[in-house]
């Protein structure tokens, strides 16, 4: 059993840390200038919603925090502004934050419009380097879609197309995405994480893997080949895209359903080893980077959804992925 109390205080202490002189703004690391950010501030909504901490609707606390999110965005084309990423991620990851604050960008995203219709979206996807960049790429092929649908930019029509297309490319043999780009390349664990960003945009309309059986045989080859990059006491996105892959799996197969609860398991019983790790220290001690952070909070959260009997705690997470699609 882990309490993850201890951990979650400091979660707390680091958000809080990490604020700046501006209401409703934070900073990614506590070595950047104390000034807001885009990804600080977008983390720190991320943190306080799965913490169930959020403010409250209407509260000065909200609005700023919605303010400043929405300053980021550059009104002539739509885009949000940050010192890192793809304008794409930091597009998605923006309005993806201020979905949860229940708000909307100012401006439309006029500098994806191209990707409106049928042709230009098929373009988009086609652009993407699938062999060989993988899991980099896949933040502008999902986050087309988180960034269009959470701004109310297209229609079910246009969701249709994107859904098809993802249909079409499945790869039969390892149930990952792109067909004919999966051995090419890039290691395999990256193609893994790039097709869970395409899954959390599936799970938010419902929609069922193509080759749920061959993901599972994917994973499990993989965590017997040791080809998943777990650290040790480290902050990171792994057991997030993992597990999150698997426990959708699960929800749709009961193929080599042991072996799968037993790789869950393993994933999950490293996280919470993860937990207690990061919870040593001074009382004070603090997390340098919300980034990151969020990665291990959100895994978290999953893993206190599939192992209860694990974990000790005052409160569930709330798992934000349930609720809209990109991270």
């Amino acid at each position: 059993m882990t309490h993850i109390e201890p951990f979650l205080k400091k979660v707390r202490r680091t958000i809080e840390a990490h604020r700046t002189g501006q209401l409703g703004g934070y900073r990614q690391k506590l070595s950047d200038p104390l000034a807001a950010d885009l990804y600080g501030t977008a983390d720190a909504v991320i943190l306080l919603y799965t913490l169930g901490e959020l403010p409250e609707a209407g509260s000065s606390e909200h609005q700023h925090l919605v303010k400043i999110l929405q300053s980021f965005q550059e009104p002539k084309d739509g885009f949000f502004s940050a010192a890192s990423h793809h304008p794409v991620h930091r597009t998605a990851y923006a309005i993806a934050a201020l979905e949860l604050l229940d708000s909307k960008p100012c401006h439309p995203l006029t500098g994806l419009h191209t990707v409106k219709s049928r042709a230009g979206l098929h373009a988009w996807m086609e652009s993407l380097d699938w062999a060989h960049l993988p899991w980099r790429e896949s933040h502008k092929g999902a986050g087309i879609y988180a960034a269009m649908v959470l701004a109310g930019e297209v229609d079910r029509e246009w969701e249709q197309w994107y859904f098809e297309w993802l249909d079409q490319e499945a790869d039969p043999e390892t149930g990952l995405w792109r067909k004919g780009a999966i051995h090419n390349g890039a290691p395999l664990f990256h193609h893994l994480a790039s097709s869970f960003h395409y899954l959390f945009n599936q799970n938010y309309r419902k929609r069922p893997m193509r080759y749920p059986n061959q993901w599972i045989d994917t994973c499990l080859a993989m965590h017997n080949d040791g080809q998943i990059p777990l650290k040790a006491g480290a902050l990171a996105f792994v057991e997030l895209d993992v597990l999150y892959t698997l426990i959708s799996a699960a929800e749709q197969t009961r193929h080599r359903e042991n072996e799968l609860n037993s790789m869950i398991q393993a994933i999950g019983s490293h996280l919470l080893s993860s937990i207690t790790a990061l919870s040593d220290g001074p009382e004070d001690a603090l997390f340098e980077d919300t980034h990151s952070l969020c990665g291990t909070v959100c895994a978290l959260a999953l893993v206190q959804s599939v192992m209860p009997e694990r974990v000790t705690a005052d409160r569930v997470l709330r798992k934000i992925l349930d609720r809209r699609p990109f991270i």
